[in-house]
């Protein structure tokens, strides 16, 4: 079945709120990728290494490792941006609101 030209379209500017276009959620994010792919590549080679296993396989556990300190610390990374967007968010809304009780609000 043939699909129509609005569907194969992607979204543009659905204006949702999204991690990925908060500046500082997005980079803060990257950063403990990064971090957290680096430190698990670390900590499961020197644990590799410190079992004795052979150089080849110590390696091989490192990156393991590194895929999950990456994976784990996006996922954590993710979890506290999406809170952290969702309280500026509110609080914006309350000055807002307030900001807009102060000007309708009668001077007697």
């Amino acid at each position: 079945m043939a699909r129509r030209k609005d569907q194969d379209a992607p979204a543009e500017g659905t204006g949702g709120i999204s991690i990925a276009g908060h500046p500082r959620s997005a980079v803060a994010v990257r950063r403990a990728k990064g971090w957290g792919g680096l430190l698990g590549l670390v900590l499961g080679t020197y644990l590799a290494l410190g079992a004795h296993v052979p150089l080849e396989d110590a390696l091989l556990r490192g990156l393991a490792g590194g895929i999950l300190g990456y994976v784990a610390l996006w996922a954590i990374a993710v979890a506290v941006a999406r809170q952290l967007v969702i309280a500026e968010v509110r609080a914006r809304y309350a000055e807002v609101l307030a900001a807009a009780a102060a000007t309708s609000s009668p001077e007697a």
